[in-house]
């Protein structure tokens, strides 16, 4: 949105960006042809737990993402904008949300004043310009739902040096953050190592089974047989479970994406997945220990 005026912005609120939740959400900022990274690998994917297509800035993005949505938030907003005047809290119209208790945010403008910090205008353009957050998560309390911001930031090592607008801006996001009363994390992109993204990644198409829902009645008995036959390779145990519910193979394999995914049947994605070798189980205590760790509470 080079060259930013109030025309510009108003359409682009019309069109409903960065406003929603769950399948009506669309983000404040989408990946085009004339806005790509010259270092970030993005990645733009249709997200079956969002029912949506997401636009990620950077794979570390969208690795964070996979990881917050097997963990089971329960909506996942990217490129989420921090209006620069007062503003609703981001949970509010949210299912569940107790809005006459959600704190409205002041608007980054002031944040940023009281921060001794500048605020920034828009390229090209005397408007304030309007942030953005990386990663906005819906989680589920136990009084409630809750709200979780992370900020991806392509950091491989602790000693790297960042600059110091990006440092400034991150302070911001802090403050806003705390002003809402929402955790904050700053991770890196190395945070989700390439074992469990790459699991995920593989499972992730099944995870709704959007595409054959027909075999969605049958996943707690095909989970219970693979778990029963611990002995036998994942092929042969696949192959078993497949011949139980009376699908072929290929439903087979589909059915038990979908079951590790969500973790029907035990299996940790942070260990290498042979087919020629039992299934290695530690799925549910890693999900559930991630969860404690960022969250400080789990559910089922």
């Amino acid at each position: 949105m080079k060259g930013m005026t109030y025309k510009k912005l108003y359409a682009h609120i019309r069109l409903g960006h960065g406003i929603g939740h769950g399948t009506e959400y669309k983000p404040w900022l989408t990946l085009r042809r004339k806005n790509p990274s010259p270092t970030s690998n993005q990645v733009v994917s249709f997200m079956p737990p969002l029912q949506r297509t997401a636009h990620y800035f950077s794979r570390g993005e969208y690795h964070t993402a996979l990881l917050l949505l097997w963990l089971g938030v329960l909506d996942l907003r990217e490129q989420f904008p921090i209006w620069p005047v007062a503003h609703p809290n981001p949970l509010n119209g949210a299912p569940g949300a107790l809005t006459a208790n959600l704190k409205w945010s002041r608007g980054l403008i002031a944040i940023a004043k009281e921060a001794n910090i500048e605020h920034g205008h828009e390229i090209g353009s005397s408007q304030p310009y309007v942030a953005s957050l990386d990663l906005v998560a819906t989680i589920p309390r136990n009084n409630g739902i809750g709200l979780s911001i992370f900020s991806s930031k392509p950091i491989s090592e602790p000693s790297s040096q960042i600059k110091w607008r990006t440092l400034e801006r991150l302070e911001l996001e802090r403050r806003y953050a705390a002003e809402l009363g929402a955790q904050y994390f700053i991770s890196s992109s190395a945070l989700i190592p390439m074992p469990i993204a790459g699991q995920l990644e593989w499972w992730l198409d099944c995870s709704t089974l959007h595409f054959a829902p027909e075999l969605l009645p049958l996943a707690s008995q095909f989970a219970s047989v693979i778990s029963s036959h611990s002995d036998l390779t994942l092929s042969e145990a696949i192959e078993c479970a497949a011949n139980a519910t009376f699908i072929n193979i290929d439903n087979g394999w589909l059915l038990f994406r979908h079951c590790a995914w969500k973790q029907l049947i035990d299996i940790d994605p942070s260990s290498r997945i042979l087919t020629s070798h039992p299934l290695r189980g530690g799925g549910v205590e890693l999900r559930n220990k991630l969860r404690l760790r960022l969250f400080g509470e789990t559910w089922s």
